[in-house]
């Protein structure tokens, strides 16, 4: 992962626009992103609400972790298809609780990273 490329901003939480500031402010887990960047002036936001539309970046995460984990019992345990079943009903909402608090900042960087392109510092508003 290099600068310029996305993945570079949705795993560092960077500016998508400059790959410098930091995209959230304090601790990325608490998911309050910042009004604009701190080193290219980006406004993080198009509209009121803008964000909302992440929840389908989290719904997609989600569904991730819910078919790894189904696949990681099933090729672990080499067990039958409906034990498989049974044991998935305890091992998915607690693979889905622990990777809740990656999954909602993860998933606004991602919506934030389809809508504005890297431009680079020397692009500063």
């Amino acid at each position: 992962m290099r600068k310029g490329s996305k993945l570079y901003s949705i795993f560092r939480y960077k500016c998508p626009h400059c790959h410098e500031g930091k995209f959230f402010e304090g601790a990325a887990f608490k998911a309050d992103v910042k009004d604009k960047c701190d080193i290219c002036g980006h406004e993080f936001s198009k509209e009121p609400g803008f964000y909302q539309g992440s929840y389908y970046v989290t719904y997609a995460l989600g569904v991730a972790v819910f078919v790894t984990s189904w696949v990681a019992t099933a090729v672990l345990t080499q067990a039958e298809f409906i034990d498989v079943l049974d044991m998935i009903l305890y091992i998915s909402p607690i693979s889905l609780l622990l990777a809740v608090p990656f999954m909602y900042p993860m998933s606004k960087i991602i919506w934030a990273n389809f809508f504005f392109k890297y431009k680079g510092k020397l692009n500063e508003k």
